[in-house]
């Protein structure tokens, strides 16, 4: 067996029992042992074995991970195995979560650097703005009051005598 058919296998058996993430994830590890390990190719195909076997252990590790949401998760999967999500003539590297039928994307790097910029201009805007709104009351609203309060005090003393 080569290590197309292996992963290609392994791929088929698993759509359609999990997600599309989840199959994305055992597809990259099981490449990388093949290709990474200390062993040929051909050997660590031999000691991985049938990769039915290897597809069932995995649906039934994650059914006993997800508790009594396994057949949500399993509900899911067939939904997006019925739409088409995963097969192997897409590239589905930049998807991540499945919710509420729909695929979003993978939140990457880059993404939370964006994120963090706004987060970091719009605290910066609301220091400036409230650095305008400080000025604007020491500047125009304290004097105008302390000219009101002055009138007022000499208007209630001189009213008086």
């Amino acid at each position: 067996m080569t290590k197309k058919k292996f992963l290609d296998t392994l791929a088929e058996s698993l759509a359609g029992n999990l997600p599309t993430s989840e199959i994305e994830e055992n597809i990259r590890y099981y490449k990388d042992y093949i290709e990474n390990g200390e062993e040929s190719e051909e050997k660590a195909l031999e000691t991985l074995g049938d990769p039915h076997l290897i597809a069932r252990t995995i649906i039934d590790s994650f059914k006993i991970s997800k508790g009594p949401m396994a057949d949500f998760y399993t509900e899911q999967a067939r939904d997006e195995y019925k739409r088409g999500a995963f097969n192997e003539d897409t590239d589905n590297t930049d998807y991540g979560q499945y919710e509420n039928g729909h695929m979003y994307p993978k939140i990457r790097w880059y993404h939370k650097l964006i994120f963090v910029l706004i987060i970091i201009a719009v605290i910066a805007l609301l220091l400036v703005l409230g650095g305008f709104i400080a000025v604007v009351i020491v500047r125009v609203i304290l004097p105008v009051l302390l000219v009101v309060i002055v009138l007022k005090f000499i208007s209630n003393n001189f009213g008086k005598g």
